[in-house]
């Protein structure tokens, strides 16, 4: 068997150390190879001319049962045609504390699990992979195009057991879910209507539940659309402002018992 070539992992950097950082932690350091010219992280041009280099240490994937982190310095260099900037290393984003092949890791994994499942197997902190995921999200699902909607569904759901809601609208037609944003009030859906635009004009209907906001809303930017209240709502409405209100007569004859018993005494 030939042994790993640790350093094929880090195109452009070699190996000069390994040693545990702490338990189950591995620390790599790394070098720049002697005769690699670094370049621009802006126009990729070689730019040999080196101004400071900066120790970074960042997170890779796990090796068997080891967490890995990198410590390996990041060169600022003085580009000929863009000045000032820091070098492009290709495994690793600027300003990142992650490796590329950690980040396409996680993102599968998050495709998967929930972000406090995945933050207790990796040990990275929430809001670490919260913002990953959402960048994710971001370039598959891309820039807002409704199409040619007519018809919206609006709903409302719970976040974190119900203290805090957030809304969701859909193509009523093609089932496809156009927006979702926090909150259930007319400012937290108004940034919808002014995404679609005119298009406003060539919606035809909205169904909702009876949440006054989103009627309100839905009335002053698709004036001509028609309002459709979902049954569920409207039954459980009427049960709540008729059915309830209405005079119980079994109550009302127990009511008038005792007065009945005393006139007769």
């Amino acid at each position: 068997m030939h042994p790993i070539d640790l350093a094929a992992f880090w195109p452009g950097y070699e190996v000069v150390a390994c040693r545990p950082a702490a338990e189950h932690t591995l620390l790599i350091e790394l070098e720049p190879q002697v005769d690699r010219v670094p370049r621009c992280g802006r126009s990729l041009q070689p730019s040999p001319l080196i101004h400071e280099r900066r120790i970074r240490q960042v997170r890779d994937r796990d090796l068997l049962d080891q967490r890995v982190l990198l410590q390996l310095p990041v060169r600022r260099v003085d580009c000929l045609g863009c000045g000032r900037v820091t070098e492009r290393i290709d495994w690793l984003e600027p300003a990142s504390r992650l490796t590329r092949r950690l980040q396409v890791w996680l993102e599968s994994l998050l495709q998967l699990l929930p972000i406090s499942h995945v933050s207790r197997l990796t040990g990275l902190h929430w809001h670490t992979l919260k913002t990953l995921d959402k960048r994710r999200l971001e370039a598959e699902v891309g820039t807002f195009e409704p199409g040619d909607v007519r018809r919206l569904v609006m709903d409302e759901f719970a976040l974190h057991k119900g203290h805090r809601y957030a809304t969701v609208i859909m193509d009523a037609e093609r089932t496809r879910v156009l927006w979702v944003g926090h909150g259930n009030s007319r400012e937290a859906i108004r940034p919808f209507f002014e995404l679609l635009g005119a298009r406003c004009q060539q919606i035809e209907a909205v169904a909702m539940d009876m949440n006054t906001a989103f009627d309100l809303e839905v009335q002053q930017h698709c004036p001509q659309a028609e309002v459709v209240y979902d049954l569920f709502h409207v039954v459980a409405r009427y049960g709540r402002e008729v059915i309830d209100r209405r005079p119980n007569p079994a109550k009302l004859s127990t009511a008038a018992l005792p007065a009945a018993t005393q006139r007769r005494g």
